[in-house]
């Protein structure tokens, strides 16, 4: 079971294949080229917009083409922001076939990826529920998963010092779960209920925030004040400074 870092650098690991003429030996070889997904990407189906635009370039097969008829589906997660590392993988491969890149190479490939494709939060999240089998996996799972459906009563750590790798952050607005604008979801990978300089808690996500360089990172939290929970107050609210600004309220949940 990957730890939530380890399952991010899943995504700045990626190995896309392509074959090159070795000229001196005479003969075709293959060979894999590193790229990293680091752009935040959330899917706008109007006709138009950039977002769509992107989706139609990344997703543009033929029928006719059996390995793309085999693997579009995966390669649409990736296109909508939604894909496991392999649905990258994958969605790149198709690039290098389909003649997207010409030349491929690691330049190459990662500036497509870099103009093309990125992940939400809440792909990568549901992501890494299913690589750590904590949920099942289905393209509908994938695509429709949302970060506010993350947020449940039953499910919160009310408990400061019960919070541990692998639980959620799931952004609220007062004391309801963030929904509009868009909210946001992110995962836990350690926290210390004692305050240090630097932050307490280590949080991976993907993330439009300004701050956030890559958008697809780990960075410390600073947990400025606990809300807990009672009366108005549903779940435990935690306070927290990240990418340099204070003031998100998050929620705390264990799937």
């Amino acid at each position: 079971m990957p730890t939530p870092v380890e399952f991010m650098r899943k995504y700045r690991n990626l190995r896309v294949k392509s074959g090159t003429e070795d000229t001196v030996a005479r003969m075709s070889r293959l060979v894999a080229h590193q790229v990293q997904v680091r752009k935040y990407f959330m899917m706008n189906w109007t006709e138009g917009t950039e977002q769509r635009r992107d989706y139609n370039a990344v997703t543009r097969g033929s029928r006719s083409d059996t390995w793309f008829t085999a693997n579009k589906q995966r390669i649409r997660n990736a296109a909508m922001g939604k894909g496991s590392p392999q649905d990258y993988e994958l969605a790149l491969e198709w690039a290098v076939r389909s003649g997207k890149v010409r030349t491929p190479n690691q330049a190459s490939l990662q500036t497509y990826c870099d103009e093309h494709l990125g992940i939400d939060c809440s792909g990568f999240v549901t992501n890494y529920l299913i690589a750590s089998g904590k949920k099942s996996y289905s393209i509908q799972t994938v695509r429709n998963t949302g970060a506010a459906s993350y947020y449940s009563v039953a499910k919160a750590v009310n408990n400061p010092e019960a919070i541990c790798r692998g639980d959620l952050l799931v952004w609220m607005s007062g004391n309801t779960v963030k929904r509009i604008p868009a909210g946001h979801v992110a995962v836990v990978e350690s926290f210390s209920p004692v305050s240090r300089g630097g932050g307490n808690m280590r949080v991976v996500e993907s993330t439009g925030a300004s701050g956030a360089n890559p958008k697809l990172l780990d960075s410390m939290y600073s947990v400025e004040q606990i809300i807990d929970k009672g009366g108005r107050v549903p779940v435990m609210i935690l306070i927290v400074k990240r990418h340099g600004l204070s003031g998100s309220r998050v929620a705390v949940m264990r799937v």
